[in-house]
Formats: structure tokens, sequence, C-alpha cells
């Protein structure tokens, strides 16, 4: 993996992956879609990606989406038909994230396809596979068929997201060509530097970090504030619940004046600083930053993420502060897997209605027993 840390000609530095794809080190998140879609409106495809191509222009032609951000893939795909085909196009990542059941070689490839469709491509760039629990084995089924389409071109590259490094080491171990790992990574959520890490020294598999500004929170808009007692959007929502497992407010609001120091030391930004943290581990391919299509865009600050060199000082001081937090409790992605659940709703609500048994269940002889099988002799 090739890395440019700095800035070119006012575009974001870039990095080539293992499989030869060339991203921008500041990946454009449209996670947001889908809040700014929950109350029943549809952005205009066209109008948003319009937007969307004023990012590209300025080199953040990056963009990451999932099956449920809303219509951010279709969104997507209305630029795409912008660039004829041979000419140099934005790149798109997505996300398939199905409820867990048998994963046949028909629903995985019914799922590829839809994103296929939504994005009015042949082929998918990175697709990026979510499994919501490992309880259900399944999850190795699905990636050995999406390996079986990127055979067959379907798929540049193949991705997971939110994989502890406990089933992302399983899945390298079964043959899995995984270029990356995307997970929450950020000043308050510092799991992935650990274990994950690790594995990624010992592979050619890259972290795409998301969760970087905590849904806004690590910004000077909120050095010194007190504790909010309502949030709105959905994004907020989310991190708060992470500065709440972090250690509460209070902790927050320490680390965030040290990183506000540091920041006016650096004449940059917070978000800046927080940024330039999480992409100076080596693990680390790029970070996510989320955009609200039609509303704030921060290109022209977030291009001075590289020019924080962040010394020793600096480490010192935040790691004071990590000190005086409580660490994210489990690996990555386990928030979405046990409590706390650590998300907008502080469940699996937005995302799923139950989680289906892995295993038949049927009556027992014993008065009421149940006979479960998994399967096995």
């Amino acid at each position: 993996m090739s890395a440019n840390t700095q800035r070119h000609l006012n575009h974001p530095a870039r990095i080539t992956l293992p499989g030869g794809l060339d991203i921008s080190r500041l990946v454009c998140g449209l996670w947001q879609v889908a809040d700014i879609e929950k109350a029943g409106h549809r952005l205009d495809p066209d109008i948003a990606a319009n937007d969307l191509e004023a990012y590209a222009k300025e080199g953040f032609d990056t963009f990451d989406m999932a099956d449920h951000y809303g219509s951010a893939e279709v969104i997507t795909g209305s630029l795409l038909k912008r660039y004829p085909r041979g000419v140099s196009r934005p790149t798109a990542f997505t996300k398939w994230c199905p409820e867990p059941g048998p994963m046949t070689a028909d629903v995985v490839r019914a799922g590829v396809q839809e994103r296929l469709d939504r994005l009015g491509v042949e082929t998918v760039d990175l697709l990026q596979f979510h499994w919501w629990s490992f309880e259900h084995p399944a999850w190795i089924d699905a990636l050995h068929e999406m390996k079986a389409l990127r055979d067959e071109g379907l798929i540049r590259n193949i991705g997971v997201t939110n994989f502890d490094a406990a089933h992302l080491a399983l899945a390298l171990a079964d043959g899995i060509p995984i270029a990356t790992n995307q997970v929450s990574f950020s000043l308050v959520d510092r799991r992935a530097a650990l274990a994950l890490s690790d594995l990624c020294a010992s592979s050619s598999i890259r972290l795409l970090a998301y969760g970087t500004l905590c849904g806004g929170f690590l910004s000077e808009k909120w050095v010194g504030k007190p504790e909010p007692a309502r949030i709105d959007d959905w994004s907020k929502s989310k991190y708060k619940r992470f500065i709440d497992a972090a250690g509460g407010w209070e902790a927050f609001q320490t680390l965030l004046g040290t990183v506000a120091e540091i920041a006016q030391k650096h004449r940059v930004s917070v978000s800046n600083v927080a940024t330039a943290w999480v992409l100076g581990h080596d693990s680390v391919a790029a970070a996510i930053i989320g955009a609200r299509l039609g509303e704030s865009q921060h290109r022209e600050d977030n291009l001075h993420v590289f020019d924080v060199s962040l010394d020793t000082e600096d480490h010192d001081r935040l790691n004071t502060c990590f000190a005086g937090m409580t660490p994210i409790p489990g690996d990555c992605g386990d928030e979405y897997r046990r409590p706390p659940f650590l998300t907008a709703s502080g469940d699996l609500s937005h995302h799923l209605q139950s989680i289906p048994s892995a295993y038949a269940v049927a009556p027992h002889s014993r008065p009421d027993g149940l006979r479960v099988s998994t399967g096995s002799i």
C-alpha cells in the first residue's frame, strides 16, 4: 500500500490500496442522507449529485454509502452517469448489510446486483459486507459468495465493516481477499488501535475510519459548552452515546479542551487535529468525513488536516486525557451486537426487527421442551 500524506494542488492526500484502488485519504461519507430523508422527503438525485460533483472536482472524489443510507446510492449513481466510459470517475464504496439468514449464491447475487443497479455500474469499486450477529454462522458463506462474484467481475474489491479482529482473522485465514475493514475510530473510541491494528500490521488489510469527528462533537462549537439536553439529528444521538460510554461529558470536555489548545498551537481546527490523529495510525488508509448534502460543507478546512504533524508533546497530552476516560467496551463492532448498543436509537430498531435463529427449533418430547439442531452429528 502506498500513501501520500501531503495534499497536492489543494486536493486531499491519496493512497493506493493493495488491490490497486486509488482513493482520497478523506472519504466523503453519505450516512446523513438517511437522516435528511427520515421524514419521508427524498432528495432530488440530480440536484444532490451536483453537491457530490463539487466535492469530486476538489479532489474529494471517494464516496462511502450503504444499502440503508436512504437514496445515497441512487444519488451517487446520478453522479457516475456524468462520466463517459473510459474517463476517470469518482470512486464509490457501498455496503451490503443483509438480515442474518442463509447466504446462498442466489441471495448474495441479488444483494450485490441491487447495489450495481442503484449505482448504475457494472462493477462495484469496493463492496463492504456487514453482519449483525456472528452467532449466526452464515457470514462466512456470504463472503465466499462475494469472492466468487469478485472473480466474476461484479466486485472490484471486497471490504467488511464493523468486524472485530477475531472474525476478520478467521475470514482472512479462510482465503477471503479482504481489502478494508470500516470501523469506528476516534479520539473518543480508540479500540481500533489495539487488536485490529495488530492484525493490519501482519496483513495487507487497512482500516477505513468513521466517527472520527463524533458526529461533529469534536469541533470548536462544543468547546466549553454544557451537555446538550436534547439532540435532534441521528449522527449526534449516536455519538453522544459513545461520549457517555467513554466517561461522560466532563471527561469529554477535558479531552476537547486539550484538542482545542493543540489546534491553536498548529493553527488549525479541532476537527483537523482529531482527523490527523486517526490518519497518523499506520493501519488507517482513510478517514470518512460525513457530509450533509445541500447544507454545510467544510472542504477547505478539511484540507488543513494534511498540514498537521502532531509531535511528542501533543501525543503525551492526549494520552493523559485518555487515561482519564473509560475505554469503549469490547472490540470494534460490538456496539452493534451486544449492549450497550451505541447506535442513534440505543438499540437496533433502525436496522432490524429481530435476528433470526441460526438453527432449526422443533418441539421436544418433554413437556415445554424444544430441540435445537445445529446440523452437526
